[in-house]
């Protein structure tokens, strides 16, 4: 357990404690092979542009369903019921439906008909989950709500263009859930957070439709256009690169801490290159910062919870342990929180 370097000015801590965490991923595990034989790449040229050696794509199971199984793979973990829960958040960018919302359909498929369990749904894209975590630790520290679900499930899969290889190459499918409540007597605590976002990136990276931005009564073949994900990923990279350090120093400051007290970083886990620049930025030897997207691809919202259920059950992540959770998202957002373990 690393000792927090105080500096001021610093967030008060919240005592939030992790009980438990869980994943899926679908039975589908596509190589990067299969990405090049299906866009007519030579072989070995996806891995080549993303450093990803396989992703997991979705059958026929929904949103929902996925984030019920990890759910449900928290709970085991936690010797737990799922009517144990008080809360229910589904924290995702791409909704399984807008009407009702994803958290309702996730309380139908864990069996919690006629429990009235509260739910909510929040987006915030890649950022979701750590948005989330920060919103609902306030409720669940203020008693309002005793033990909080939080879980993201994307299926990036069903919106790729798949006549952009070196977008399509970069993600996957999965569903990665938490369950927090109130610290009591033991040490665990979010130390602070901090989020912000930027509109002049607000077109980098966009989905238009299923919302009311584009009508399907009037021109069908622009709303099926706007159904597929686009992605400026050069320009996002360097607007990220120009905002992120200053914007760590900040959150750091912000949070008590400093690089030299975090045991841990999970990063959302965007690229290889955002990776790697992490690496350098932080200064944190490799073994330091989870990395696991060469497996897992960019799952959005489920790659910190994803990352984080991986730091935790590979003992990577121990009980008084600090780890900085931080990434960017659409929007262009960045976000960072340091939790004691």
């Amino acid at each position: 357990m690393s000792t927090i370097k105080s500096t001021a000015p610093r967030q008060p801590a919240r005592p939030i404690r992790i009980i438990a965490t869980g994943s899926y991923v679908p039975a589908h595990c596509v190589t990067s092979q299969q990405i090049d034989q299906r866009t007519g790449q030579a072989f070995g040229t996806t891995q080549q542009i993303t450093g990803i050696q396989q992703r997991y794509f979705a059958g026929e199971e929904t949103s929902s369903q996925m984030a019920a199984k990890a759910a449900i793979d928290a709970l085991r973990r936690a010797d737990l019921k799922a009517s144990d829960l008080d809360l229910i958040v589904s924290a995702c960018a791409i909704m399984e439906q807008p009407i009702p919302t994803q958290s309702v359909l996730i309380q139908q498929h864990l069996g919690l008909a006629g429990t009235g369990t509260a739910t909510l749904d929040l987006n915030a894209t890649c950022l979701s989950f750590l948005s989330a975590f920060d919103t609902v630790s306030y409720l669940v520290a203020s008693g309002r709500y005793q033990r909080a679900l939080i879980v993201s499930s994307e299926i990036p899969s069903r919106g790729l263009d798949w006549n952009t290889p070196e977008i399509c190459g970069n993600f996957g499918d999965g569903a990665a859930a938490v369950i927090i409540e109130q610290a009591g007597e033991t040490t665990s605590a979010i130390l602070g957070a901090h989020f912000e976002t930027y509109c002049e990136g607000a077109q980098l990276n966009e989905l238009q439709s299923g919302g009311t931005g584009r009508d399907i009564h009037k021109d069908l073949s622009h709303f099926l256009d706007g159904a597929v994900f686009k992605m400026n990923g050069p320009a996002s990279y360097k607007l990220a690169t120009k905002l992120y350090p200053k914007f760590l120093k900040k959150s750091l400051t912000l949070c008590g801490c400093d690089l030299n007290g975090l045991d841990l970083v999970i990063p959302h886990q965007a690229s290889v290159e955002a990776l790697d620049r992490l690496v350098r930025l932080t200064r944190a030897a490799p073994e330091k910062v989870v990395n696991i997207i060469k497996d897992y691809g960019n799952q959005i919202s489920v790659s910190i919870p994803m990352a984080l259920h991986h730091a935790i059950v590979s003992d990577k992540l121990h009980r008084g342990d600090t780890a900085l959770l931080t990434g960017t998202a659409a929007g262009l957002s960045l976000g960072a929180m340091v939790v004691r373990y």
